[in-house]
């Protein structure tokens, strides 16, 4: 009975350094940026309109290039930010006591001359309306600050993707050249490149 466990031990270490061929998304090496990291380090993000699109590339500088944005840079983020409140909730004498506030980024990521992603973030964010007015406005800006941080997150996920994807087959037909007309979509499995 002590050799069949023994075999099976042999075996688990003869397959331990072969490993699973994945490596770590956001790779943490030692002195040199390694990992998606770098990839993202070596991003511009274009100003964004607005306070709230300010605050929205804020975010995004702290996520994606948080030692600093790139002099060189090698690739470029563009972003479109919308944003409308809607009532949900009333009490009897018609005033509102419930919101939602809605943001959409649109944006696109670009580099080595080919349009690299197209994408889009929404969030949905619940809020109260309070009785007295600094309340109201204090609660209203602190959803505002949970949509922003969300929609942050959800476009460093997407461009994180995409920039992997990219440098694993940066000669796909999905990555076709940029022209002087505007952005072409890079195809995917369910959508066909198209320009805008």
């Amino acid at each position: 009975m002590w050799w069949s466990k023994a075999l099976v031990l042999i075996a688990v270490l003869m397959l331990g350094p072969t490993g699973c061929g994945f490596g770590p998304m956001y790779a943490k090496g030692g002195g040199d940026r390694t990992g998606i990291s770098a990839d993202l380090a070596d991003i511009r993000i274009a100003p964004i309109k607005d306070r709230m699109g300010q605050k929205l590339r804020n975010a995004l500088l702290q996520r994606i290039t948080p030692q600093g944005e790139p002099g060189d840079y090698r690739y470029s983020l563009s972003v479109t930010l919308t944003e409308s409140a809607s009532d949900l909730g009333y009490r009897r004498d018609s005033f509102a006591t419930l919101g939602n506030l809605t943001m959409s980024a649109g944006f696109s990521l670009q580099g080595d001359g080919v349009g690299i992603l197209l994408g889009t973030a929404i969030t949905v964010v619940s809020f109260d309306y309070l009785g007295p007015r600094y309340a109201s406005v204090a609660t209203e800006r602190d959803a505002e600050d949970r949509a922003i941080t969300q929609l942050a997150d959800d476009i460093r996920s997407q461009v994180a993707v995409a920039i992997t994807r990219y440098k694993a087959d940066p000669k796909n037909a999905r990555y076709r050249k940029s022209s002087d007309s505007g952005f072409i979509r890079p195809e995917g499995p369910d959508r066909p490149a198209e320009r805008r």
